[in-house]
């Protein structure tokens, strides 16, 4: 499988071929698809690169840098077409448009991470329960067996 970076290249590069033969955007679109779910590839794993705590090396952290360097350099280079090429205001309801997606998806992980701290938390008040049951049931048993000489 090839990395993020090259696909999102290879998507820009067909976009960018697609417009200079006189396509229209939307002609383009599935590239366009294509380069911003590459695009946020890069973002999310430099991301993680540059939060991790096992960071092995500055070459590693150099190369996500710039990964999303180029990317977000693809992605100015594609706000141009989008206002040579594209509708009026293309290029703003387009990141008006992302910019939603990215808040329903981040309220969604959010609500996901919350409801699995639901389950965790009833999982050990159940636990919890569970051992007070047993540890009476334990007593009970032992003291009957000794009360019973």
């Amino acid at each position: 499988m090839l990395d993020p970076i090259s696909l999102a290249t290879s998507a820009f590069a067909a976009i960018k071929s697609g417009v200079e033969i006189g396509k229209q955007l939307n002609d383009v679109s599935h590239h366009i698809v294509k380069f911003v779910k590459q695009m946020n590839v890069v973002e999310e794993e430099h991301k993680k690169k540059k939060s991790s705590w096992f960071t092995s090396s500055n070459e590693e952290a150099l190369d996500t840098y710039f990964n999303l360097k180029k990317v977000h350099d693809m992605e100015n280079q594609l706000r141009e077409l989008f206002m040579w090429y594209g509708a009026p205001n293309a290029w703003d309801e387009f990141i008006a448009i992302r910019s939603d997606i990215r808040k329903k998806r981040q309220k969604e992980k959010e609500r996901k991470a919350r409801e699995r701290a639901e389950l965790v938390k009833i999982a050990s008040y159940i636990g919890v329960g569970l051992l007070l049951v047993a540890v009476v049931v334990i007593f009970s048993f032992n003291y009957k067996m000794l009360t019973s000489k």
